[in-house]
């Protein structure tokens, strides 16, 4: 039982850990499209797929599946390839309900307008995922000791209480 709750605290303090890193690579990712859309001029489905190729995990997956619904030729809008690919992706990832919206409206302007407005969009996003980024950190420094070693303590008192 001891064991049991102290896993179950790790993996809940695993999240938050999780969460900081993911919205960190969702700048990288993002720095990444603004330089191959601002100065390569390369074309968005490959440069979708190219980042989706360069990073394993949910982050990089949100950004290969997009590109791959942009390339099968299904008909579908970017922001509609992007929406489809955040949706499918998102419950396998540590990002909450902000970071959903942020990136659900980065979508709706993905791909509808030119390279500076594309910048633009591009650049904003990244302000407010570093917002988010100082909070899961904040989060993660508040949380994750509590969640680790809470688990193992509730798990003790219980045996406690039992004996």
């Amino acid at each position: 039982m001891i064991t049991s709750l102290g896993m179950a605290g790790i993996r809940v303090a695993s999240y938050f850990t999780r969460r900081t890193a993911e919205l960190r690579s969702l700048q990288e990712a993002l720095l990444m499209l603004d330089t191959e859309i601002v100065y390569a001029a390369t074309p968005l489905p490959v440069v979708l797929k190219k980042i989706g190729q360069t990073g394993d995990g949910a982050i990089a997956q949100i950004f290969r599946k997009a590109g791959k619904y942009l390339t099968d030729n299904q008909g579908l809008t970017t922001a509609e390839a992007w929406k489809k690919a955040l949706d499918e992706t998102f419950p396998s990832t540590a990002l909450n309900q902000d970071d959903y919206a942020i990136l659900s409206a980065f979508g709706d302007l993905l791909g509808g307008s030119d390279r500076n407005e594309q910048h633009k969009n591009i650049t904003l996003t990244t302000l407010h995922l570093q917002k988010e980024e100082e909070n899961a950190r904040r989060d993660q420094e508040k949380n994750v000791r509590l969640w680790q070693y809470g688990g193992f303590l509730i798990g003790i008192s219980i045996v406690l209480l039992l004996l």
